[in-house]
């Protein structure tokens, strides 16, 4: 059981990436985290002041808005490494992310770490809550996460 429920996981946090991901002149599958996450679930960048707490509907908007005006024409968001824990039909990960906005640099823009939540609901794994936050000069991610 635990091995399918891992590959599962992986797959659900696969697909997390996706739908946001996509090249100049394209568009991402923005709209398919609603499938992913608990209708109550939250997304929450807190590398700032204050928490940005929102609900996926919310996080779609945004992205999608930003995507819209031009402020965004591309974006690349993916999972250098992970740490996932599963106890019964709840399960945490550490996922350290790289972003980069333009697609032919080496280099990314950001990494950070994303940590994820997801309970087992009739046999199938859904997102509860995402937290993330960025590296920072002040702030570095340890070299186990990376």
């Amino acid at each position: 059981m635990q091995e399918a429920d891992s590959i599962a996981i992986d797959q659900l946090t696969a697909k997390l990436y996706n739908c946001i991901c996509f090249e100049v002149g394209g568009y991402p599958p923005v709209d398919n985290l609603k499938g992913l996450f608990l209708p109550t679930a939250r997304m929450i960048r807190n590398d700032g002041e204050q928490p940005e707490i929102m609900a996926v509907d919310e996080f779609i908007s945004s992205y999608k808005s930003r995507i819209d005006d031009g402020t965004i024409k591309s974006f690349y968001e993916g999972e250098l490494h992970e740490i996932t824990e599963i106890f019964g039909k709840i399960a945490h990960r550490f996922s350290t992310y790289e972003t980069k906005f333009d697609l032919t640099k080496d280099e990314p823009f950001n990494i950070g770490i994303n940590s994820i939540q997801y309970i087992k609901i009739d046999g199938e794994w859904k997102i509860s809550s995402i937290v993330w936050n960025n590296q920072t000069e002040d702030l570095k991610i340890p070299e186990r996460y990376l």
